[in-house]
């Protein structure tokens, strides 16, 4: 039986919609965690839609040979189709669709995978980090290439009643914004205690991660420290600005790149937690930077003196006291020595 939201479509595709105008969109659901085997009773979506903004517009379930079928589904060449089905709480898509006179059917597979909470199969391949030493802030721009070697979806764990995270960004805490390449990432990351953090399910595969954030130098003093993520095969770090050459890395430097002082990883396999450690030398910081420490160092000074001037004068009204009471014991000698002549 045709959706309502399907039977819409239909409706706007023409009134005197007909079978010769409409078609069908049919398919599998397989598990790609157990040998592509077919998953029974599994929920399936349709969502359609133009200029990219799809809607849900009909659902149905698989058979028992895990296949699926919507039918009526009307021609039109402005609108997409996209199927997708549901395991363990993962939506997965199939592949977008287009139906008309031509193609009035359509076959899909989609493939869904296993659910794991733990322990995290996610992995870094690569991790691109690039800075550019502007007058006021450091600009760093990431791109991490992550993969899942394993065969199941990684979703994370729930703590309490928060949402399961499944990967933490640890830039600097000084960071002001943080933005994305893709605007899926930016509307699935949140800020938790000053990290940055998803609950983006990770099926098996590799995934491009691209964000910039920026960092104030008054609030760095010039150094950028960056624990990885991820372990992680290779790091480049990448730095441009009229400071490039003043600058000193924990990690080897590579061949320069035009203007660019590069620094990248050796062969191994860096650590998750491995902290990068960039020094930026002689940078244009702001006087309120150095005022506020020459504001601490005159503060301790005005103390320390102001003990030292304390003592001083509690130990020169100490003396007088001392030479008053020896000349009285001078004098009562020297009465005593008379008197006895």
């Amino acid at each position: 039986m045709i959706e309502p939201l399907l039977a819409l479509l239909v409706t706007l595709a023409g009134a005197n919609a007909s079978p010769e105008t409409t078609g069908t969109i049919q398919g599998v659901v397989v598990n790609g965690s157990h040998g592509n085997e077919p998953i029974v009773d599994a929920d399936v979506l349709l969502r359609a839609g133009q200029d990219g903004l799809l809607e849900p517009v009909a659902k149905t379930k698989t058979d028992a040979h895990g296949k699926f079928v919507f039918e009526e589904v009307p021609f039109d060449p402005t609108v997409v189709f996209l199927p997708g089905a549901d395991r363990d709480g993962v939506h997965y898509s199939g592949k977008r669709l287009q139906l008309g006179p031509a193609r009035p059917n359509a076959q899909v597979t989609i493939r869904a995978f296993d659910a794991v909470k733990s322990p995290s199969p996610l992995q870094a391949l690569r991790h691109d980090i690039e800075v550019a030493v502007e007058p006021k802030v450091m600009v760093i721009s990431e791109t991490v290439l992550v993969a899942n070697r394993s065969g199941n979806t990684y979703v994370g764990e729930s703590i309490g009643s928060e949402p399961p995270v499944t990967l933490r960004l640890s830039v600097p805490a000084s960071f002001d914004r943080v933005t994305f390449g893709s605007e899926f990432y930016g509307r699935r990351f949140r800020i938790v205690d000053h990290q940055v953090v998803t609950d983006i399910p990770w099926p098996p595969g590799e995934r491009e991660l691209k964000f910039t954030y920026r960092i104030p130098l008054e609030s760095s003093g010039g150094l950028f420290r960056r624990p990885l993520d991820l372990p992680c095969s290779r790091v480049t770090l990448r730095v441009r600005g009229e400071e490039a050459k003043k600058v000193s890395c924990n990690l080897p430097l590579a061949e320069p790149d035009g203007n660019e002082i590069v620094f990248a990883s050796a062969e191994e396999q860096l650590r998750a937690g491995y902290t990068l450690e960039l020094q930026i030398g002689k940078l244009p910081i702001r006087w309120a930077f150095y005022a506020r420490w020459s504001a601490l160092t005159a503060l301790g000074i005005l103390i320390l003196g102001t003990v030292a001037i304390s003592r001083l004068r509690n130990r020169r009204s100490l003396e007088p006291r001392e030479g008053a009471v020896q000349g009285s014991r001078r004098s009562s000698g020297l009465k005593r020595s008379q008197h006895a002549a």
